[in-house]
């Protein structure tokens, strides 16, 4: 049996940072308390809301809490590094206006997203009618619900290992 290499993992990674990366938000199901187990088998999220351009793609490798920059729930730490390793960190900041009143319950990373026609030049937050093409899916979660309000801004940090 054929065993991916390490290599094989840096092609892919660099591969996907020449890719564009979109963060997405979603209101998953609205009669969920809880948030049930995330599937793999998903094409694409519930509900979308709309999905921001990710304002940082890093090549990152795993870290302690003395020299890691980006911490990650459970207390898990990578660093930033120049050269390609297995692991992806993406970023999304969603600015003030974004998804401004909505119930978020629902996350997921999207690679090739094409925007529709029309749409302005440099625009970063998009609006499920404003996507030609979502791309394709890489990750997704269901999360317990969240209402983004307009006082802040909201952080996405994501870690893709390859």
């Amino acid at each position: 049996m054929q065993v991916l290499q390490q290599n094989g993992r840096k092609m892919l990674a660099k591969a996907m940072m020449a890719m564009t990366v979109h963060v997405a938000l979603g209101r998953g199901d609205g009669v969920w308390n809880d948030p049930p187990a995330t599937p793999s088998d998903r094409a694409a999220l519930m509900d979308e809301i709309g999905r921001r351009l990710a304002t940082e793609v890093a090549y990152v490798v795993p870290a302690t809490e003395i020299d890691g920059d980006i911490e990650l729930p459970g207390k898990i730490f990578y660093k930033r590094v120049a050269e390609p390793s297995q692991f992806l960190f993406v970023r999304a900041t969603f600015g003030f206006d974004d998804a401004v009143g909505e119930s978020v319950r629902e996350m997921g990373v999207f690679f090739g997203t094409q925007i529709a026609a029309g749409v302005p030049a440099g625009q970063r937050y998009l609006s499920p009618d404003q996507i030609a093409d979502a791309g394709e899916i890489w990750s997704m979660e269901f999360r317990a619900r969240m209402v983004r309000d307009g006082g802040t801004k909201g952080n996405e940090e994501i870690v893709i290992p390859l």
